[in-house]
């Protein structure tokens, strides 16, 4: 029997499990198989491109600047994300039983930990280009100290968010405010974190949008008294496809197209009909709003809209957004696209280089050698090598 204000802290995790309504299962199920394959997919694949991207950073001297360390701590964050995932793929259907409350805490707060990291630092990074652009400053200029504050400052706010639960905002002493998709978790918990997400996105649509907007009026007065190089068009055009893809577009425009309302363009490519082909919804908007309704659902109490039957899928989307920041913030960067090459090339080097020396000698083992020597020309037989 459920006593009101008792804790229930020796209790199991079917316990709380039954008293939210969500099934614990008790063997693998075709679904459970699914999203396990699936994410320990997406999770090797976040962790193998997060690594590439701080592996380029950490070796290319010309990214050893401030704003590459928000790139650096979204990279970092988004690798702490593939870990959180991974270990969650090893503790999740039937042995999900078998946690203990602790162990639950834990797999549930590198989760928070991480994605919180992750969300904070797309918001800084969009802090920082707006105070660039508006300040018309070099991203190398930027104050180092503030940057590092700023990541601080993310790591803090993340940290707070995904240990709160386990020491006190959790529902192991009120049952009636457990959540369903987190039965250990306070409802109120849950809401807060779907509305701060939220209100994150929200603040990037704004300072984006003011970039966009404000990069646009720069470059049609500039046109006024300058002709367009190519070499420029093509740096505007990729500027605006950035702003675009992290808003909430995906321009359909190829390199040599003109966006609509730029200074570069004719009177008939003025006309916003690059803005009319790119209304398909970005990768922020598609990976993160999915999950966040469902959260804020499930953290409103609404009883009638069935959370369960998505959450799975949908934290895998969210999840899968660890991997398309590694592509919209990095790989679209021509030198760091080159660093990749060239750090990829020295890792097949180095490996067809080490077999190659292991399996030399024993393919030459009792056979005799003839190297020239340079000095005098003379033979030297050897029968070790």
């Amino acid at each position: 029997m459920v006593t009101m204000g008792q804790c229930y802290y020796n209790e199991t995790i079917g316990f709380f499990y039954n008293n939210s309504g969500k099934e614990l299962s008790s063997h693998w199920r075709p679904k459970d198989v699914v999203v396990v394959a699936l994410g320990l997919t997406v999770s090797v694949l976040v962790l193998l491109t997060n690594l590439l991207v701080i592996a380029a950073i950490a070796s290319n001297r010309r990214f050893h600047q401030p704003i590459y360390y928000l790139l650096g701590n979204l990279a970092a964050a988004d690798l702490f994300a593939g870990v959180a995932y991974l270990f969650l793929m090893f503790h999740t259907g039937p042995r999900t039983a078998r946690l203990s409350l602790e162990g639950w805490f834990v797999r549930q707060g590198l989760l928070d930990t991480s994605l919180t990291a992750s969300v904070a630092t797309l918001l800084a990074i969009a802090v920082e280009r707006h105070r660039s652009v508006m300040a018309v400053q070099l991203h190398s200029r930027l104050p180092r100290g503030r940057v590092v504050m700023l990541i601080v400052g993310v790591w803090v706010a993340a940290l707070g968010l995904g240990l709160l639960p386990a020491h006190s905002w959790h529902c192991l002493c009120a049952l009636d405010r457990c959540s369903r998709m987190a039965p250990l978790l306070s409802r109120s918990y849950l809401a807060v974190w779907a509305l701060s997400s939220l209100l994150v996105f929200l603040l990037m649509v704004a300072v984006y949008t003011r970039i966009f907007f404000y990069v646009r009026r720069r470059v049609q007065r500039m046109a006024e008294h300058v002709s367009c190089h190519p070499r420029y068009r093509e740096t505007t055009l990729s500027l605006v496809k950035t702003v675009v893809i992290i808003l909430e577009f995906q321009a359909e425009g190829t390199e040599g197209e003109s966006p609509a309302g730029l200074g570069c363009a004719s009177k008939e490519e003025r006309r916003p009909v690059w803005l009319e082909r790119s209304r398909r919804k970005g990768a922020f908007v598609v990976c993160w709003t999915p999950g966040q309704v469902v959260l804020l659902l499930d953290g409103l109490g609404c009883k009638s809209c069935n959370v369960l039957a998505v959450e799975k899928y949908f934290l895998l989307l969210a999840e899968a957004n660890s991997l398309v920041n590694a592509v919209v913030y990095s790989c679209r960067d021509a030198e760091m696209r080159r660093t990749f090459r060239r750090l990829l090339c020295c890792l097949c080097l180095r490996r067809s280089t080490h077999e190659s020396a292991r399996y030399a000698p024993s393919a030459r083992t009792g056979a005799s050698t003839r190297i020239m020597l340079p000095e005098n020309g003379h033979s030297l037989m050897d029968s070790t090598l």
